[in-house]
């Protein structure tokens, strides 16, 4: 599902781009036993002890007594008795209902009419002092809003009589308009029709100038001059816990430029694919959002904001990809329309996770699921269910380190893989084995 506000069912809440978990997070108790909810019942009651019956009789009798001493006391000393003139008392239920009413009743509404020479309120002189706080929200703002647009998409080509798809954000990243965005915002497709408006309220028919599915981004191009630009700071320097702001359209055009902060709950987290480690936030991410900016104290763009986890039992985590990210990504689509450098072994696999590999007796590593038929691996003795547990010398624990160690490299490029084949029926016996293969170029996203 993405993560774009849907404007013909205002009421209807889309989903984030990613489903969260499938998981019920809750504090566990003992089976059988009744949740624990922090309530801690009173003490019970101190033991009473035992004495003989007339003697716990006569405490008790002289214990009230002196009770009623004291309060009799206290009750005079205060002032309680006959002083001078007679105590107004609450008149019993038996008194004259009219002297009930004189004591007690409200006082009548006044008869009031508009008045030109009435009352009149005003506001007092502000204080131009603001908070560091304050001033770097209001920095942040006033620099970088201009430079992120709302984008409006609709179904394959240009007939903008039709319904919209949806509304997401992008960020201005020439002065001649070429924008970025996520893949997503535009229906995953170089074929959807896309029209800008910029904060200026302007509208400009796009064209989608490349995507890439697997990171989650995507170019547009509008004939413009003279916008303004965004910055871009180096996102391997960003610390958690330092100041984030999010600037976008949560709920689509209808609240267009809103800016949201919080700070950087965390770093290179992976939520699908492993192809993107993403920044973690608590600034308030919503539908609409995506492909607008996440951005640090200076005003400077850290990351792109993608996605959120939404369930009832999940709050405050937002997800951007990293700056960096988006540069290498976004400079390649520009250029090629697609990722033209992503080699690729074509196979699908699976994390062999530790749990697996102690309760079976077999390597970490990414178990092939899929051999392809365009797969250099398709000639040679890997089969499905092989577990690919180095590349060139580099060990593979799960699929994201696979995923990782691929980067490094380019189509055309040979790798050597280090493959574990589990035994299986027959005479077939475990065994391990080396293979060198060459990558092909991944035109997964390409149309």
């Amino acid at each position: 599902m993405n993560n774009q506000y849907n404007p013909s069912a205002f009421n209807a809440y889309p989903s984030p781009p990613f489903p969260p978990p499938q998981a019920n997070f809750q504090f566990p108790v003992p089976f059988g036993a009744a949740p624990f909810y922090g309530y801690n019942p009173p003490p019970p009651p101190p033991p009473v002890r035992k004495t003989g019956r007339g003697k716990s009789a006569l405490i008790c009798v002289s214990g009230a007594v002196s009770i009623i001493l004291v309060a009799v006391i206290l009750f005079i000393t205060a002032g309680g008795v006959a002083v001078k003139g007679k105590p107004k008392t609450v008149p019993d239920v038996h008194d004259d209902e009219s002297s009930y009413a004189e004591e007690y009743s409200l006082p009548s509404a006044p008869s009031v009419k508009p008045d030109v020479n009435g009352p009149q309120i005003s506001s007092v002189e502000t204080d131009e002092v603001q908070s560091d706080e304050t001033r770097i929200a209001n920095e942040v703002y006033s620099n970088v809003s201009e430079s992120v647009v709302c984008i409006t998409s609709y179904k394959s080509g240009k007939d903008y009589t039709l319904d919209a798809l949806g509304e997401g954000s992008g960020i201005i990243i020439t002065e001649d308009g070429y924008i970025a965005t996520n893949s997503h915002v535009v229906d995953d497709s170089t074929k959807t029709g896309v029209m800008v408006t910029l904060s200026n309220d302007k509208q400009y028919l796009g064209t989608i100038v490349g995507i890439d599915v697997k990171t989650d981004l995507a170019v547009i191009k509008i004939d413009a001059k003279n916008l303004k630009v965004a910055s871009f700071a180096d996102s391997d320097k960003i610390k958690v816990g330092q100041q984030a702001f999010a600037i976008g359209n949560p709920g689509g055009s209808a609240f267009s430029n809103s800016m949201t902060q919080g700070s950087v709950s965390a770093v290179n987290r992976v939520l699908d694919s492993g192809y993107i480690k993403y920044i973690q936030t608590d600034a308030a991410i919503n539908p609409g959002n995506s492909g607008g900016a996440l951005i640090n104290e200076q005003g400077q763009v850290i990351g792109i904001n993608t996605a959120k986890l939404a369930a009832v039992e999940f709050e405050g985590m937002g997800f951007a990809i990293p700056s960096n990210t988006v540069i290498d990504i976004v400079n390649k689509l520009i250029k090629y329309g697609y990722i033209n450098d992503r080699g690729t072994l074509g196979i699908e696999g699976k994390s062999c996770t530790l749990y697996m590999s102690k309760a079976n007796g077999i390597p970490q590593g990414m178990m092939i699921t899929r051999i392809r038929s365009e797969s250099p691996l398709a000639s040679t003795d890997v089969k499905k269910n092989d577990i690919i547990i180095a590349i060139n010398g580099e060990i593979i624990k799960s699929s994201v380190d696979m995923i990782d160690e691929l980067k490094k490299y380019k189509p055309d490029d040979t790798i050597k893989l280090k493959i574990y084949h589990p035994s299986s029926s027959g005479s077939d016996k475990a065994r391990t084995f080396e293979v060198s293969v060459k990558l092909i170029e991944d035109s997964d996203n390409q149309d």
